[in-house]
């Protein structure tokens, strides 16, 4: 994963890892479910973007964020 990441950037940082690395266990994901986590994390991983920012990008209510990030495991840092 290290190795894909550095294809990808010099300095690899949250964004550039897989989204599996950022979220905790779970069932396994349909591909619906993984590309919603993984934009999920991609959103939530900008420096100082806000639940609010995120929610209006994603086209969903801060509820909703709140409600997948349990769902999903997300770990953000918060």
């Amino acid at each position: 994963m290290v190795k894909t990441a550095a294809r990808r950037t010099d300095v690899i940082d949250v964004p550039h890892l897989p989204g599996e690395l950022r979220s905790g266990p779970s069932h396994r994901l349909s591909r619906i479910e993984l590309f919603e986590r993984d934009e999920i994390i991609r959103v939530l991983a900008r420096p100082g973007v806000s639940m609010k920012d995120a929610a209006a990008e994603l086209g969903m209510s801060r509820a909703t964020i709140y409600r997948k990030i349990a769902q999903y495991g997300i770990r953000t840092g918060q």
